[in-house]
C-alpha cells in the first residue's frame, strides 16, 4: 500500500514518521561539516542514474574517509522512499562521519525556468578536492546572498568558469558546445557526462576545457539533476539569450535518455511525471 506524505525519511533503516532524524550532538557531521550527500530524482517511477549518484558517493566518502554503507542497502533505501512518497521524487542521501545514513524524498520542486547570474573568484581549496560532494556550503550560501542572484558562477583567477554554486556550466557559440574541464576543481555532475553523452550522439561538436566567462557565448546553461539545463538569462548584469536551438536538442535527448534509463522505485512508485 503506498502511503503518501509530503517527505519520506529513512534514517537508518528506520522510517522517521516525523520527517526528522536524530543526530548525536557530537556527530563530526554538526560540528565539522563532515558528511556527503548526493542529490538524485525519480523519472517516470525511475530512480535517474541511481548507480552513477552512488558511485560519486562513494568518491565523496572516500575523499573525506567517512564510511561507506553496503550499496545495495542504500539501493534499497532510495527505492523504498520513492515508492512510499507516492509521486516523482528530489532524493537526497547523506552519509555523516558520525556513521549515519539518512535517504529524504519529497516531491520535486517547481522547475528553475531561467536563472540570473552573477561571477565570483573561486576559493580554492586545493587540500580537498572539487569532486568531493560535501555539505559544509556556508561559503556557497552567503556568496548568492550577496549577489542577490538566483547562483554564483565561480571563475578561476584566469577569469575561466568552473562551476555554479549548485550547478555545472555549459556555453554553445557557433553551434558547438562548451563545458569547464574536470580537472579537480569541479563537481563534475551526472547530468552534466549525461548532457555531454547526448551531445555525442547528436553530432554535435563539444569540449571540455577553458570556458571564459566573458564570452562571447550564444548560449549558456546550468545543469544539475533537478535543473536538467536550466538557461542563464543574465549573467553580471548583462544579458544573455536564454533557452536556444541547442539547449532544446540536447534536453529533448537527455529526457530520451531517461525514460531508457533508471531503476524501478517498487510497488506504488508512480508510473508518470506531471508536466
Amino acid at each position: 500500500m503506498t502511503v503518501v506524505t509530503q517527505t519520506v525519511v529513512i534514517q537508518d533503516g528506520r522510517l522517521r514518521p516525523d520527517g526528522k532524524v536524530a543526530l548525536d550532538a557530537d556527530d563530526p557531521a554538526l560540528v565539522r561539516g563532515l558528511a556527503v550527500f548526493e542529490t538524485l530524482r525519480s523519472w517516470e517511477g525511475r530512480v535517474s542514474h541511481l548507480e552513477l549518484h552512488l558511485d560519486r558517493l562513494q568518491g565523496s566518502a572516500a575523499a573525506l574517509d567517512l564510511p561507506m554503507p553496503e550499496r545495495a542497502l542504500l539501493r534499497a533505501e532510495v527505492k523504498r522512499a520513492v515508492a512510499l512518497l507516492g509521486e516523482e521524487a528530489a532524493v537526497r542521501i547523506t552519509l555523516t562521519a558520525g556513521g549515519s545514513r539518512i535517504v529524504r524524498a519529497s516531491p520535486l520542486p517547481a522547475p528553475l525556468l531561467q536563472a540570473r547570474c552573477a561571477s565570483r573568484r573561486h576559493p580554492d581549496h586545493p587540500w580537498l578536492t572539487g569532486r568531493a560532494k560535501h555539505i559544509s556550503r556556508a561559503a556557497w550560501v552567503v556568496a548568492v546572498r550577496e549577489a542577490g542572484t538566483d547562483e554564483v558562477l565561480w571563475v578561476d583567477g584566469e577569469g575561466l568558469l568552473l562551476e555554479g554554486t549548485w550547478s555545472n556550466v555549459f556555453a554553445v557559440r557557433d553551434g558547438s558546445l562548451y563545458t569547464p574541464a574536470d580537472d579537480g576543481r569541479i563537481l563534475p555532475g551526472i547530468t552534466r557526462q549525461t548532457v555531454l553523452t547526448a551531445a555525442r550522439a547528436l553530432g554535435l561538436p563539444h569540449q571540455e576545457g577553458p570556458t571564459p566567462a566573458a564570452g562571447p557565448w550564444d548560449e549558456l546553461y546550468l545543469s544539475s539533476s533537478l535543473k536538467i539545463l536550466c538557461p542563464i538569462v543574465e549573467l553580471d548584469g548583462r544579458p544573455a539569450l536564454g533557452m536556444g536551438p541547442v539547449g532544446r536538442r540536447l534536453v529533448a535527448a537527455y529526457e530520451a535518455t531517461l525514460r531508457r534509463s533508471g531503476d524501478a522505485a517498487g510497488p506504488g512508485a508512480p508510473a508518470s511525471r506531471p508536466r
